[in-house]
């Protein structure tokens, strides 16, 4: 054929046909794979069972583990996939291989199709059961009850009045935040200039994931100087603030509220030693929960 001749449609053909047979093969590799990892999650759920001590419910859900996942996952990728979109990839797998080992019952503040089930399903993946529910109250006492594994609630919105709500229940609940999430603006609406944070909450206090954040509730008499009080052993030991809340507690008791998020683990030491310093203050000190920072 001449060189300067266009290509014919059957030469393109031919190229496509080897490219959709290499497609083919791939994808049959990548189906083999996905259900080598499926019976590997079986046997983990298997061996988990195996070693239960009496009436303890094994730990099928590891919020550091599969933070660390998605971590190295993202380390390792070398494209043309984007991080995020290998990440996003790779925790749908998680999600539906973990379905195979437990369900994850997840509840979360009503009505469906709001931002709130959009965190849920983006932490939690579309294997996890999902439902809503008609207040915040129902969703923590859900989660203490044993009803739900997990809850997925509202902390930093364009609702004020609802993030003082969830401090409240903080208070109340005896739960653990066990993950954030973050909605790009984009993804929640356009007119936010900000990311709208959600937390995962569970009954249990999960380990460290190695990139993690710490939540405590503070609370304290309503006094001058009571904030730099409280600031000062976070200074001293350059442990870096990444929220700060302050309210009333709404009773007659004249306290006052700080939600104070900081990067660190609980079982750090110079975390440790931060909250025998707080304690040692007139200051209540409730531990929250220390959690992996969001992946996506």
């Amino acid at each position: 054929m001449d060189a300067n001749q266009p290509p014919t449609d059957d030469a393109q053909e031919a190229e496509l046909r080897v490219l959709r047979d290499q497609i083919d093969a791939v994808d049959r590799r990548i189906h083999q794979l996905l259900n080598e990892r499926a019976r590997l999650a079986q046997q983990v759920a298997d061996v988990k069972e195996r070693y239960r001590r009496g009436d303890e419910v094994p730990a099928f859900y590891r919020p550091e583990r599969e933070a660390q996942v998605l971590r190295a996952v993202m380390a390792r990728n070398e494209g043309p996939l984007a991080d995020a979109t290998v990440a996003r990839l790779f925790r749908e797998i998680m999600s539906v291989c973990l379905a195979l080992e437990e369900p994850l019952k997840v509840v979360f503040l009503g009505p469906e199709g709001t931002f709130t089930q959009q965190a849920a399903q983006k932490h939690f993946g579309q294997a996890a059961e999902c439902h809503a529910l008609a207040g915040l109250e129902q969703v923590f006492t859900a989660v203490q009850q044993g009803e739900a594994h997990y809850a997925v609630v509202p902390i930093e919105s364009e609702d004020a009045g609802l993030i003082r709500h969830t401090l409240d229940l903080f208070r109340r609940f005896d739960l653990y935040i066990c993950g954030e999430v973050e909605l790009s603006p984009e993804a929640a609406a356009s007119r936010l200039n900000r990311c709208p944070r959600y937390l995962v909450i569970g009954r249990d206090a999960i380990g460290p994931s190695g990139e993690d954040k710490t939540s405590l509730l503070l609370i304290c008499q309503d006094e001058a100087g009571a904030l730099h009080e409280l600031l000062a052993p976070f200074h001293r030991r350059q442990i870096s603030l990444t929220r700060l809340e302050t309210r009333s507690s709404g009773e007659h008791d004249w306290k006052t509220l700080f939600y104070v998020d900081f990067e660190g683990h609980f079982g750090e030491a110079r975390v440790v030693e931060l909250l025998d310093e707080l304690s040692g203050l007139q200051v209540e000190v409730k531990h929250l929960g220390s959690y992996p920072k969001a992946v996506l």
